[in-house]
């Protein structure tokens, strides 16, 4: 019994006073109200004068005994805060007045001062370790941190469209050291605007402290090298979404969610969020190679430090329905940026030509000293677009390895109607016979040759890239290189800081930073909302749109589509440029096109939407499944359960009301550019 109150005390007291401060002011508070009680009951053997007689010397009330209970109470309190109250007792309550004024310095004033006082340094100390949660409305809210934090939380401080708004970073990570990075890339004013709150992204009490319902934002990006990154990510955005369902009122917050592994982020490409989910949050899905590999070929520009790099298209010479020219892009390095820049080339690279020549294929080539392993893993992974088409694998480690792949036949006799083309090369790129190849390739009359080095190790991909064949250089072949925190050395080596002439390696281009990673502006969603109104409208109207309705317009229409179709409206979208090039309007908008133009880029409209749908799991269906298809109930339920899609044919094989729609968007195709000109100069 001894002990369970000793420990009862004595456990109360430590948790008391290292926790929280109001924890601390209760305990003061009870210690106070128990001494005082004490004090006060053991006051009884003593009679007190009324207050009015207490200043009185001959007043003979003490004596006599003529108490006031009220009286008691009032100068016990004085004696309790006020020492020097003691002078003004009679001198038979001197000795036990003036114990009561020293429990009151050591128990009120000074327990007082440390308590306040430790209180204080507590604040400061939970404040450093990120323990404090603030009620902050129309923020940012970063969910994890990585190392594309830092960069992503200096994009949106340096992006007038987020004003001065604070943002929240939430995150497992020491809080000081999250303060020390984000130190780095930020000035004193930007600092201001971050806290910073350590805590669990997988509690939900944790998040709700991040005040999430009331934020213009959300980022969840996760935390640096977790095993199941992923996982924990759509975790997070699960209970994110419940603590929405829970408000009343909630508006629906733009969610951003990073997905560390393609595997995971093409599954979310194809498959819809719960109607419950999408009533609560705008989800955007994001892969940060993906995101590079579509600011490399779509947007093609970059922007730091006020140094801006401007990519070159892989068609630098348009590639019109007469030209020879085919397309051929090298990637040194099947890692994981390499496969997503090979497979959003393969999105993009459809051209005219093709439909008068179909010899003249856009070529994609890996080369990889694992290519034969790396081989597999890509043919399994995009198994549909393989059973469809061809492909060529070399092994330079043994010359007489060389070999087609070719298609699965049991999806008819006329499979080959793809227009890009793989190629696996299992080498080393530094050894003489893939110099010899790069050199070779770099001289071909017919091709347009561009490389991309992604190797995982920054500096190798730097040699590399600083040293390849030297007709490379002296034919301005863009050569694109991997690299990680920053551009600085390349920019240096080929000018671009200082301004100068071309030089060497002037079209050297790095690519694959840290910084600027996100896309921030809604240039590109434009453009796919745009497509998805352009669709809409046709199936409606039965005709094309003669112009573009109002923003809220189309964001009304675009938040009800499913993921899957905004997706695909994404990539439609991207291909907006390279199809005009193609017709050699350049950057200038055309008025409209001739009927011609239409039928010729409704052709390669259907060729670029094959490769999208077989890229993202779709399927031909097999002769026997194409008479089952001929039934409507039987072909839905096969496109959205079983991914068979029976629309995957030759453009020529299609039926009119489906050309047409190919025929509606391609004629569209300045009205899209126009709006986003537009929407670029601000009008």
């Amino acid at each position: 019994m001894k002990n369970s109150l000793k420990r009862f005390f004595t456990l109360g007291f430590d948790r008391a006073f290292s926790g929280r401060g109001r924890k601390q002011f209760a305990w003061l508070v009870g210690i106070l109200l128990l001494f005082f009680g004490v004090i006060y009951l053991v006051s009884w053997f003593f009679a007190f004068p009324e207050p009015s007689d207490a200043a009185a010397p001959d007043s003979q009330q003490g004596a006599t005994g003529g108490d006031v209970p009220m009286g008691r109470l009032l100068q016990l309190i004085c004696l309790f805060i006020d020492p020097g109250s003691v002078a003004n007792v009679t001198p038979e309550l001197r000795w036990f007045s003036l114990g009561v004024a020293v429990l009151g310095l050591l128990l009120f004033t000074g327990l007082l001062i440390s308590v306040v006082s430790n209180m204080l340094e507590r604040r400061v100390e939970r404040y450093r370790e990120g323990e404090i949660a603030y009620p902050l409305e129309n923020h940012v809210v970063v969910i994890g941190f990585d190392e594309m934090v830092p960069m992503l939380v200096r994009q949106i401080c340096t992006d007038p469209r987020y004003g001065n708004c604070y943002v929240l970073i939430q995150s497992v990570q020491p809080a000081a050291k999250v303060r020390n990075r984000i130190h780095t890339v930020l000035d004193a004013r930007q600092e201001r605007r971050i806290l910073v709150l350590h805590a669990q992204r997988n509690s939900t009490e944790e998040l709700e402290k991040l005040c999430t319902t009331r934020a213009r934002g959300i980022f969840l990006i996760g935390e640096a090298n977790e095993y199941d990154h992923d996982s924990l990510n759509i975790d997070s955005l699960q209970k994110i979404v419940a603590i929405h369902s829970k408000t009343r009122n909630c508006p629906r917050i733009p969610v951003s969610v990073l997905f560390e592994y393609q595997t995971t982020y093409a599954a979310f490409q194809i498959s819809d969020l719960a109607e419950e989910w999408r009533k609560q949050i705008d989800f955007h899905p994001f892969n940060f190679y993906e995101e590079w590999a579509k600011k490399l070929l779509v947007k093609r520009s970059y922007e730091e430090g006020g140094v801006k790099v401007e990519y070159p298209a892989l068609d630098r010479d348009p590639i019109t329905r007469e030209s020879v020219q085919t397309v051929h892009l090298v990637i040194i390095g099947m890692s994981r940026m390499g496969v997503a820049l090979g497979v959003e080339a393969a999105q993009l690279l459809h051209f005219p030509n093709f439909c008068r020549d179909q010899r003249l294929k856009s070529r994609i080539t890996f080369i990889d000293a694992a290519a034969d392993e790396e081989m597999n893993f890509f043919r399994g992974r995009y198994r549909h677009y393989f059973d469809l088409a061809p492909s060529h694998y070399r092994d330079l480690t043994h010359p007489d390895e060389d070999r087609i792949l070719p298609p699965n036949w049991d999806y008819g006799p006329r499979t080959d109607f793809l227009d890009v083309e793989f190629e696996f090369i299992k080498g080393r790129a530094e050894t003489p016979a893939v110099q010899h190849l790069l050199a070779k390739w770099a001289g071909h009359p017919t091709q347009q040759l561009s490389i991309a080095i992604c190797l995982n190790f920054p500096p190798q991909a730097m040699a590399m890239g600083l040293y390849l064949p030297d007709v490379i250089y002296a034919r301005n072949i863009p050569v694109f290189v991997r690299q990680e925190t920053s551009s600085a050395l390349l920019d240096l080596l080929n000018n671009r800081l200082k301004k100068e002439p071309l030089n060497r390696y002037s079209h050297v281009f790095p690519f694959g930073m840290l910084a600027n990673s996100f896309d921030l502006d809604r240039r590109n969603t434009r453009r796919a909302q745009l497509v998805n109104y352009i669709y809409d409208y046709k199936g409606t109207y039965g005709t094309s749109p003669s112009a573009a309705p109002s923003d809220h317009e189309l964001r009304q229409a675009w938040d009800k589509l499913p993921v899957a179709l905004q997706w695909s409206n994404f990539y439609c979208a991207d291909s907006v440029d390279i199809k005009l090039r193609s017709l050699g309007f350049g950057t200038a908008s055309p008025i409209r096109l001739t009927k011609e133009q239409i039928e010729l880029m409704a052709k390669v409209e259907h060729n670029r939407w094959n490769m999208e749908k077989l890229l993202l799991g779709y399927r031909k269906p097999t002769p026997e499944e194409e008479i089952l298809c001929r039934d409507k109930a039987v072909r839905k339920e096969y496109k959205n359960k079983r991914f068979i899609h029976t629309d995957i044919r030759p453009y020529a094989e299609l039926d009119e009301g489906t050309k047409d729609y190919d025929r509606c968007i391609s004629e569209c195709l300045p009205m899209i550019l126009f709006q986003i000109v537009c929407l670029v100069e601000g009008k």
